[in-house]
């Protein structure tokens, strides 16, 4: 059975001026266990298209199932990674963590040891008691990516979770998310600018058109680079390759030809 699916899913807004098609006739399957990526130009619908799957915001039609069940409203077995980490500064990184079990009603002392052990897997045990200022940026979003799992969501839905970090940072937290997720079998969609990314992380990439947002064409990435980790895939002799793939038709999506 299939993790994720996007029966002709489309997503218009009307406004008093004008209606707009932000995304057009998506169908995608993904499988339980995959990584997929979804590039395109700015203003394509990649996030509306986030939106939608998390069932924060409900399409103008289609429908979106994750396994058996239609996702119409925020889900549970959905999990949020945002550019932003959005922690609460005046709560300390422990009070982040369980907040999300709190607010779902599955907070007891199981899952706060769990929520805690991932802390301490993660490198961040010492600092539980501190406060979201007192960490780094690349600390701040290890804690976003512990405060998602501390739900134990079976979907993971991350948008351009590393964009605001330096490179160096971003480069270690790519691998330690790919590797995490891959060992706990989660299944994940990314939202990113970064074609590099893209291939690094993902077994797949969606290209979206301009808007309308639609499915302009899906990219395999080679096992040989999807099985690696983000910093080794991008060492990889064939990982150039692929990049000049995806950007000439990237390129041939802006020109229109």
């Amino acid at each position: 059975m299939s993790m994720l699916q996007l029966l002709e899913v489309s997503m218009g807004y009307v406004s008093k001026r004008e209606a707009t098609l932000a995304l057009d006739n998506i169908s995608l399957t993904v499988e339980d266990g995959e990584f997929i990526s979804i590039l395109g130009p700015s203003g394509c619908g990649k996030t509306t298209l986030l939106s939608i799957i998390s069932g924060l915001l409900t399409p103008t039609s289609g429908q979106v199932k994750l396994g058996d069940q239609s996702i119409k409203e925020a889900n549970l077995n959905i999990g949020y990674m945002l550019q932003q980490d959005y922690l609460f500064p005046w709560r300390t990184i422990a009070d982040n963590l369980l907040l999300g079990q709190k607010i779902l009603g599955i907070y007891n002392e199981s899952t706060k040891n769990e929520a805690l052990n991932w802390l301490k897997k993660l490198g961040l045990e010492d600092k539980k008691n501190l406060y979201p200022n007192q960490l780094s940026g690349g600390m701040r979003q290890r804690v976003a990516l512990v405060r998602m799992l501390a739900t134990n969501p079976s979907l993971m839905l991350l948008d351009e979770p590393f964009s605001a970090l330096d490179y160096q940072t971003k480069l270690k937290l790519e691998d330690l998310v790919f590797q995490t997720l891959k060992a706990e079998k989660k299944t994940a969609v990314l939202v990113t600018h970064d074609i590099g990314e893209a291939i690094a992380m993902s077994d797949r990439v969606v290209l979206l058109s301009p808007r309308p947002g639609r499915i302009h064409r899906v990219f395999e990435i080679p096992k040989e680079i999807a099985l690696l980790l983000p910093f080794e895939a991008r060492q990889h002799v064939n990982f150039n390759d692929q990049f000049q793939l995806i950007w000439k038709e990237m390129e041939s999506l802006a020109s229109g030809t």
